[in-house]
């Protein structure tokens, strides 16, 4: 009797799950719940408490709760109101949804859930650190399954669809504001100690996603025109149609090369595996892309 061997488990397979839809859309709300509730953590036991802002939406509605007595979670579901119908209007309708779930899901964590645990440590530095580090794993964790936290992403995204420009700099832009506001107000040790939360934060995401920001796809698939003609569709994106044959088969096959963004990703897996569930699908890093490309947030 041959022993029995347990299943090879790919950690990818979490975030890009096989099977039916409902499932797939099941295990992809399951981690935007798990991450928003991480993110509600870092932000009520670590960067809250100590006066310690974090990047976007969210520091704004820290701000605004210390002045306006306002919950942090609600005043970050206001704030993202007019961001969620913005998103909705230009951007794609499930990239939407997940963002709406995480958005809500968020709101409801950062105001109910209070573990009122005391920390080991009153060091700012280290609160800052863990506090930008718990919030980095919750949008990143978001972005795997092919959402986003609401707040500067969807603007920024909307605010590219739009004018087609680089928008890099609004979410530095608003980072800085918080980062000046918190001094005004905390003092400028404070200003400095959240600086070192959202580098905390952004280090961790880039770390999770193990992206650049562009990518390039090479899709092997038969119905390779087919899959063209739906990234055009769903993703507005243009792609390099070529012929090949398998040199096993000698069978004739079409090669489709894409150039996109990271948060485009997880809507390129589904298009391809869709029309052709035995696709083969290669994501390349791109350092450097010449000529017209519409770019996304970096």
């Amino acid at each position: 009797m041959q022993p029995h061997r347990l299943p090879h488990i790919d950690v990818n397979d979490v975030f890009r799950p096989k099977g039916h839809w409902l499932f797939t859309y099941s295990v992809r709300i399951l981690v935007i719940l798990v991450a928003c509730l991480i993110g509600a953590i870092g932000v009520n036991s670590f960067l809250a408490p100590a006066r310690i802002l974090p990047g976007g939406v969210t520091g704004v509605s820290q701000l605004l709760h210390y002045f306006l007595h306002v919950p942090i979670g609600t005043m970050y579901f206001i704030l993202n109101i007019p961001l969620f119908v913005l998103g909705y209007r230009y951007l794609g309708k499930r990239f939407v949804l997940l963002t709406g779930i995480a958005v809500v899901a968020f709101s409801v964590f950062t105001d109910l859930v209070r573990l009122g645990f005391n920390l080991p440590t009153s060091d700012p530095l280290l609160i800052s650190l863990y506090g930008g580090v718990l919030l980095g794993i919750s949008s990143g964790l978001i972005i795997r399954v092919g959402g986003s936290a609401g707040g500067t992403d969807i603007l920024s995204l909307a605010i590219n669809r739009v004018t087609g420009r680089s928008v890099g700099g609004v979410s530095f832009g608003i980072n800085m504001l918080i980062v000046l506001l918190s001094m005004t107000v905390f003092g400028v040790q404070a200003g400095l100690y959240s600086l070192v939360s959202m580098f905390a934060t952004s280090r961790v995401i880039n770390t999770l996603m193990n992206f650049q920001n562009r990518k390039t796809a090479l899709i092997v698939s038969p119905r390779a025109p087919e899959i063209a003609r739906a990234i055009g569709e769903r993703l507005g994106r243009g792609s390099t149609l070529l012929q090949a044959s398998g040199t096993y088969t000698n069978a004739a096959t079409g090669v489709l090369m894409c150039a996109l963004t990271h948060f485009e990703l997880s809507e390129l897996r589904a298009i391809c595996t869709e029309i052709d569930p035995n696709v083969f699908v290669s994501v390349l890093e791109t350092t450097e892309i010449v000529g017209h490309f519409r770019r996304l947030p970096d």
